[in-house]
């Protein structure tokens, strides 16, 4: 008789990358790193690069840049309330280059 061993199953590692210098100031308002798995999945980004000045995510898909969405707006299509208030907002895209829909548009 042979013994089968078990093969410990690896974590399995995010289709996405984030590039982000303020996990700290995330962590201190509660924002959530698996939304950002969730808009991945659902829109194929495949990285979100943050940028402190406007309290948002630039959202990638085959490397190259195609829409923005701010940790407010992360909050909110995921139930939660506004995190904080944003003084510096990005350039919206126009609704029709816009990837990222929003139950409000």
């Amino acid at each position: 008789m042979t013994e089968e061993t078990k093969k410990r199953g690896r974590k399995a590692k995010p289709k996405y990358e984030v590039v982000c210098d303020e996990m700290a100031h995330l962590n201190s308002i509660n924002f959530d790193m698996d939304w950002l798995g969730t808009l991945a999945d659902q829109y194929q980004f495949d990285k979100f690069e943050y940028l402190h000045k406007f309290r948002a995510f630039r959202c990638y898909k085959a490397g190259q840049h195609v829409d923005w969405i701010d940790v407010n707006d992360i909050a909110l299509l995921n139930g939660k309330r506004r995190l904080e208030e944003i003084r510096l907002r990005h350039q919206p895209l126009s609704p029709k280059r816009a990837i990222i829909q929003y139950p409000w548009r």
